[in-house]
């Protein structure tokens, strides 16, 4: 049965212009001309992989199932393609509107009930959002420009791609609807989602220039460019831009970081200049006469050939050089092209060198030494070099294409790549240095290898941000969920251990109070609060049940326990015999000569079942840390509960002092339960509040200063700030 009877449809938009209308009619015929081949294809491919499934299967239930899923597939083809572009039309007809079935909504409306996080759920919607946000990041152009043509045809401001009816993440929301629609297991389900990938949005640029050229030849914004042609700027242009920066003459917003960089305070290279020499001259005063001696200076093009020599050499560098190790090799190297004559650097060149090393030395220790960042950052410092030998709006400008691919690496590898994580993400650490790796063996002076590397780099971390930012928002609901379970069954604990207390009964009655009743009044909290008519009448039961005979009304009595029982998981038949001997009521005649258990056999049962999220509820370990907080203690558990949801920690793990840092998602200052995270949203080892409040009293955790800008702004800030300081000592 069709889960949606009423499809809206375009010819329903009368507050749309026919014309518009009409245009969006043939963009959705277009789709279904492009993608009916590919899905074809798809499909094909998964019959394919079906089959081989199962016939490397040797028997059992993964053949059976396979061959299950090809008859389904091979039944619900011939529709497959229609409910798709049916799915799809109701984009279009919703376009400029608010989409209520949203995929992703509901997949944010499931994590609203009180349960942990599916897995496989998780999976097929990162896989959904993997596929789509790849397909934007290999036809970002050609999308930029139909979001700006469809928010003509609506008379909108520029859609966003997310909501673009034929864009990438609309044709992965269908797509997943359509194949669950199908009948498909889950893990058959991604299966076909990789085949997709592989045909449908291999094609994504191809397919997207064709609905643009549709447009453009409808006269729909016909001159629209997504990006303006690159010019190498002159001499001229590039010293304006210098003092200028960060506005561009040209009107155009600067290269965006990948982070949040604020703007250092960059003096002008004259005064840069002016306190490199003053360091120069006060650290060795006769290398800096024997500099000023010289007559023969090395020549840009020399320079920059003995370096790429340098950057040819094979690198097993686990740490950056120190600067006067580079400057020592980089030298002798144009002593060996020089043949031998005496070679020095101009002043503007050694400047350049030494503002490398000493940014060098301040980035060296904002990282991590048993990290990966040093790695990276050793090889990329040849060809940095290069870049601040060229260009000194490497120093000056705050978005210059090297520096943000710099900054992108350093604090990717130092927040992300973490050897102290149970799982060390091996595939982002490839990432990192295959684009190391690219700009150490391809750059030969042209920056769009760095601007190429950066904005890859950058659109590969939102995606990984993007994945994080949903696994702690779950991690933080399942959370919530454990410590509102906790709440509620102390609670009912509570009342129960108060009302016994005043009474003495049998062993059954109070192993049916304190298991089963417990868990009912659990549930019965968590679903209608403590002040609901469910919950009142549920501890009347209790009081009934300890109370008087004479005074209870039995018939209503069993009626009530014996609901309550059932929800919380007992057969009908068990909890029924349990309230008959609760009541003193007799037994139900036996059923096939087998006898009713005794009442110790149902009291064996009660103190023996398994109580739902027993081990997510569980007290914490008795031990040192129950003592009370020392004073020192009380003081490091009220900065703790000061601190804002998403405040960073830095653990101190080891007798070495290697530290790691942890994200303060969320806390509960009743009951002290706390979640803690790393930078993908994977939970840390469970930890109380007070437990990290006894940790940072002895030193080893303390609140990392919220870092307004990137990795990079804060080495050349303090790189000023020495150099500043320095002369003003001199």
């Amino acid at each position: 049965m069709d889960k949606q009877p009423h499809m809206p449809t375009l010819a329903e938009r009368s507050d749309l212009a026919p014309r518009a209308r009409h245009l969006l009619a043939q963009q959705l015929a277009e789709c279904d001309g492009l993608l009916e081949p590919l899905l074809r294809g798809a499909l094909d491919d998964l019959e394919h992989e079906l089959f081989r499934i199962a016939e490397q299967s040797s028997g059992g239930q993964a053949q059976h199932e396979a061959m299950e899923a090809l008859k389904e597939i091979k039944r619900s083809r011939p529709r497959f393609q229609g409910r798709l572009m049916g799915l799809l039309e109701r984009r279009f007809a919703g376009i400029g509107r608010a989409e209520p079935g949203d995929a992703k909504d509901a997949f944010a409306r499931a994590g609203e009930d009180l349960s942990l996080v599916d897995p496989h759920e998780f999976d097929e919607t990162m896989a959904l959002e993997d596929l789509s946000t790849r397909t934007e990041l290999h036809a970002g152009n050609a999308i930029f420009e139909l979001c700006h043509r469809y928010a003509l045809l609506i008379a909108a401001p520029p859609l966003d791609s997310e909501v673009l009816p034929s864009g990438p993440h609309s044709l992965a929301t269908v797509l997943g609807e359509a194949a669950a629609e199908s009948g498909l297991q889950r893990d058959h389900r991604l299966l076909f989602y990789r085949l997709c990938d592989r045909r449908l949005f291999a094609a994504a640029e191809s397919f997207y220039v064709r609905l643009n050229d549709h447009l453009k030849n409808s006269g729909i914004l016909p001159d629209l460019r997504s990006y303006l042609p690159k010019r190498a700027p002159s001499e001229a242009q590039a010293a304006k831009r210098a003092d200028d920066a960060p506005v561009a003459a040209s009107g155009q917003e600067p290269i965006a970081p990948g982070l949040n960089f604020t703007a250092p305070a960059a003096p002008p290279m004259g005064e840069l200049h002016a306190m490199l020499d003053a360091r120069r001259r006060a650290l060795n005063p006769e290398a800096a006469a024997a500099t000023a001696q010289s007559a023969q200076f090395a020549s840009m093009p020399e320079l920059q050939e003995a370096l790429a020599a340098l950057q040819a050499m094979p690198s097993r560098n686990t740490a950056p050089k120190p600067g006067e190790n580079l400057a020592g090799e980089l030298m002798a190297e144009l002593r060996r092209g020089s043949q031998g004559h005496d070679v020095q650097l101009q002043p503007e060149h050694r400047d350049a060198l030494d503002l490398v090393g000493l940014l060098y030395d301040q980035l060296v220790n904002e990282t991590r030494s048993e990290g990966v960042a040093q790695q990276l950052l050793a090889h990329l410092q040849v060809p940095l070099l290069r870049i601040a030998l060229a260009d000194n709006n490497f120093f000056t400008v705050r978005n210059h294409p090297a520096r943000r691919l710099l900054n992108l690496v350093l604090e990717t590898a130092n927040l992300w790549l973490d050897r102290n994580d149970d799982k060390f993400d091996t595939s982002l650490n490839q990432r990192l240095q295959r684009s190391v790796k690219r700009v150490a063996d391809e750059y030969k002076g042209d920056i769009g290898v760095i601007e190429k590397e950066a904005d890859d780099l950058d659109n590969h971390l939102k995606l990984l941000t993007r994945r994080a930012e949903i696994a702690e928002r779950r991690q933080v609901e399942a959370a919530q969920g454990r410590d509102r379970l906790h709440g509620s069954r102390a609670a009912a604990a509570k009342a129960i251990e108060t009302r016994l207390a005043r009474h003495k009964t049998t062993p059954l009655v109070r192993a049916l109070l304190e298991n089963a009743w417990t868990d009912a009044l659990t549930l019965t909290l968590l679903r209608d609060g403590e002040r609901s008519e469910a919950y009142r009448r549920r501890l009347a039961a209790v009081d009934q049940l300890l109370g008087s005979p004479v005074e209870r009304d039995d018939t209503r009595l069993a009626s009530e326990l014996n609901h309550g029982l059932t929800q919380v998981g007992l057969q009908a038949t068990e909890a029924d015999q349990i309230t008959r001997y609760a009541l003193d009521l007799p037994q139900q005649p036996a059923v096939a000569s087998a006898p009713p258990p005794s009442q110790t056999e149902l009291l064996i049962r009660l103190k023996s079942r398994h109580r739902p999220s027993e081990e997510e509820t569980a007290p914490a370990p008795t031990g040192p840390r129950q003592l009370p907080l020392t004073p020192s203690e009380k003081r490091a558990l009220e900065t703790l509960t000061k601190l804002p949801f998403g405040s960073w920690l830095e653990f101190t793990v080891n007798q070495q002092g290697q530290k790691v840092a942890r994200k303060l998602a969320w806390y509960a200052p009743s009951s002290g339960r706390c979640l803690l995270v790393n930078a993908r949203g994977t939970a840390a080892p469970e930890r109380t509040l007070d437990q990290i409040a006894r940790q940072m009293a002895r030193g080893q955790v303390r609140p990392m200063p919220r870092q307004d800008g990137g990795m990079i702004d804060r080495a050349w800030n303090a790189l000023l700030a020495g150099l500043r300081k320095f002369g003003k000592n001199q």
